[in-house]
This record gives structure tokens, sequence and C-alpha cells, in this order.
């Protein structure tokens, strides 16, 4: 998965960049930032800047959903009970289509793309 800064100047591979989050306040202004960094370099970078912690976490939870929501496809594969009664709770949130006699594959779909929203367009509820 691609992460992009809110600008959309700043484009990392999610898989190899640490991320987070960091508040405080700066002349009575709250203000929360996400940053990331690669494990070979000291350096930061900064991908957003949220008005409140609350808005980064937000954030930092929307980008979790979208990892974990990437798409895997399996073609005719025997899976265990337990998985596929997993599957049957599943169906509830994500798109199944079931196709028969198509050759044996797992795939996982990893070109998802995740920006991280301006500061106007989350809300939270406090």
């Amino acid at each position: 998965m691609r992460v992009i800064s809110q600008d959309g100047t700043i484009d990392v591979p999610y898989d190899y960049f640490s991320l987070w989050m960091s508040s405080g306040k700066y002349k009575d202004v709250e203000v929360a930032c996400i940053y990331c960094r690669n494990s070979s370099s000291p350096i930061s970078t900064k991908l957003a800047e949220y008005s409140a912690e609350a808005k980064a976490v937000k954030a930092m939870e929307m980008l979790r959903d979208a990892y974990v929501s990437m798409p895997i496809v399996m073609q005719n594969v025997d899976v265990s009970e337990d998985v596929a009664k997993e599957f049957e709770r599943l169906k509830k949130f994500d798109l199944m289509i079931r196709a028969d006699n198509q050759p044996s594959k797992v795939e996982f779909i990893n070109n998802s793309i995740f920006r991280f929203p301006y500061d106007d367009e989350i809300e939270v509820v406090e």
C-alpha cells in the first residue's frame, strides 16, 4: 500500500516506513502531526497536520482500516471450516465473488493508496 501526505507531495510504501503521531500545544494552539521515518534514516518527515489530537488519531485509524481492507483473491482454494465461517461473517463488510472452475491461486492485492485527509475532512465526536 502507498501512503500519500496531505498535500500529495510525499508518497511512501507503508510496509517500509514507521508512522507515528505527536501532539502538543504551541502558543495555546493544539497541533497534532503524523510523521514517517524509514528505519535506515534518522530523519523524520511530516505527512499530516491536524488541529486536534483526536483528528490525528482518527486519521491513523483510517490508515489502519485502509490497510486491513486490502483485498485478497482466492480461487479454487480449500479452506478450513473455521476460515469458511470467518468468510461468512466478513461478507457483511466486504465484497466477495465466487468463481467456480478457475485455476487455484491466492493473491494479495496491495496496490491500494491512502492519502491523509486534510484537517477539515475529518470529523470527530468529542
